[in-house]
């Protein structure tokens, strides 16, 4: 039953390092569709994985082995995405280099056009942003954001999925 899981999870990390492969490719992708349609996939993994594991179980299965599963799944598809952005990134980053670029551009835009912000504090909220957006195409900072985003994500999709198609065992006496 794990190794289903561990199917699952590879599955969905192999297509969504494919969607960010074009992503970072193509100069006229969209990064929000590119989101949804990772969250879609994972969605749709941890769905699949979850009948499946069903079904290899007769039928029934706890609300724990449900979100151990999601996890699980969640957590390969993480590191699957992780290895193919150290693929890419090996050996300076090169390949992130225009997204990052248009990534800045559109911040200082931003910045710009924002009355709240005070002339005299625009060049540090700038700098701030920049850091943040900098720190996301590195390793330990993608890292981080593709682990928390999929779990969480993956969480969220067991708890609903243990609402429609787990039993709670302790109450099955």
């Amino acid at each position: 039953m794990q190794k289903s899981s561990w199917i699952f999870g590879l599955l969905a990390g192999v297509l969504s390092a494919i969607l960010e492969y074009l992503f970072f490719k193509s100069s006229e992708s969209n990064a929000n569709v590119m989101f949804l349609s990772k969250i879609i996939i994972l969605t749709l993994c941890i769905i699949l994985g979850l009948i499946l594991a069903k079904k290899l179980l007769g039928g029934t299965i706890s609300i724990s082995r449900t979100l151990l599963t999601g996890g699980i799944i969640s957590f390969v598809r993480a590191i699957v995405m992780i290895i193919s952005f150290l693929v890419l990134y090996y050996p300076n980053g090169d390949f992130y280099q225009p997204k990052v670029g248009i990534a800045f551009e559109q911040a200082t835009k931003k910045v710009q056009q924002d009355d709240d912000i005070k002339p005299a504090d625009k060049a540090m909220e700038l700098k701030e942003i920049k850091g943040q957006i900098a720190a996301q195409y590195e390793p330990a900072g993608y890292a981080m954001m593709s682990i928390g985003s999929s779990l969480v994500t993956g969480l969220i999709v067991s708890i609903l999925m243990a609402a429609f198609i787990a039993t709670n065992m302790m109450y099955k006496q």
